[in-house]
């Protein structure tokens, strides 16, 4: 066959086109494959440096979610640990109330009791939660009761002598600063008051004067336990609340980058339909071109 140099040109142009075509056709059905209008960032061009941003800031609030989340459970026990405490001074309060009256149990057995509940107490007040010590404050490895301690003078008001843990309570902090306290440390009032009431009862157990101090005492202390579970309940909403806001920041910030890398399924179908017309429109053309020959008009 003698070379067409007339439609040589026209030949070239329609090979590239139909490069350029399936290339096309190639992008468009790798995203119906994957769902992504790229499988590198380089591919989304301008987009890819907003794409990584907003993928970053989802990734952080993420992580800060799951800090929360644990942060949260950590409050729910000590939510949990203060409310048993709170059960354990009103069962004191009753039989202090039975005592006095003198229809309950007899001044040793009361004495032991009473020892039992500060027993009980500490044990309370030194609840762990994963290895960290609830009440400790920011001294987390550390058990924060010891009611033997010789520094501890239970006939002191106010004396906390028997706390082992830091002053300073621990603290979630967000990524946006938001700063949440955790938990309360055993030095607070109504723990302190349950513990000095206890200790006089175990002191002094026949004496009824000693025992209406006490059972005063213990009211107190169950009113300040009280006020110590609501302000673990405002951290526990606080909490709460910081996820609430962070699950819906999260979404919207995954909707944004979500329209920047998924692809239009829907348009990809289409045009791949129209690319592969358009392919086998360029085929057929270039078969066409492929067959004249010059000798069959020279003839």
């Amino acid at each position: 066959m003698i070379t067409r140099i007339g439609s040589f040109a026209h030949s070239s142009a329609l090979i590239a086109a139909s490069l350029r075509t399936q290339a096309k056709l190639a992008d468009q059905q790798t995203q119906e494959a994957t769902g992504l209008k790229s499988t590198s960032f380089g591919g989304l061009g301008a987009d890819a440096a907003s794409l990584l941003r907003l993928s970053g800031q989802s990734s952080r609030l993420t992580a800060d979610n799951t800090a929360a989340g644990v942060a949260a459970s950590y409050v729910q026990s000590a939510y949990s640990a203060v409310g048993d405490i709170a059960d354990l001074a009103s069962t004191i309060k009753t039989q202090l109330a039975a005592q006095i009256s003198g229809s309950n149990l007899d001044a040793a057995s009361l004495a032991t009791y009473a020892q039992g509940w500060l027993d009980d107490l500490q044990t309370q007040l030194n609840s762990q939660v994963g290895g960290v010590y609830v009440f400790g404050g920011e001294a987390v490895d550390t058990a924060p009761v010891d009611f033997t301690d010789a520094d501890y003078d239970p006939a002191t008001a106010g004396d906390t002598g028997y706390y082992q843990g830091a002053s300073g309570g621990r603290t979630f902090t967000s990524v946006d600063g938001t700063k949440i306290a955790l938990s309360t440390t055993a030095q607070a009032p109504g723990f302190e008051e349950l513990a000095r009431a206890l200790s006089m009862i175990i002191a002094n157990p026949s004496d009824t004067a000693t025992l209406s101090s006490a059972f005063d005492l213990v009211g107190e202390a169950v009113t300040d336990i009280g006020t110590t579970q609501a302000a673990l309940g405002v951290q526990a909403d606080q909490l709460s609340s910081l996820i609430s806001r962070n699950e819906t920041k999260i979404g919207t910030l995954d909707d944004l980058a979500s329209q920047l890398k998924d692809a239009d399924l829907a348009q990809a179908a289409v045009l791949v339909t129209n690319y592969q017309t358009q392919l086998e429109a360029l085929y057929s053309t270039i078969s066409s071109l492929s067959s004249v020959s010059l000798l069959q008009y020279l003839r």
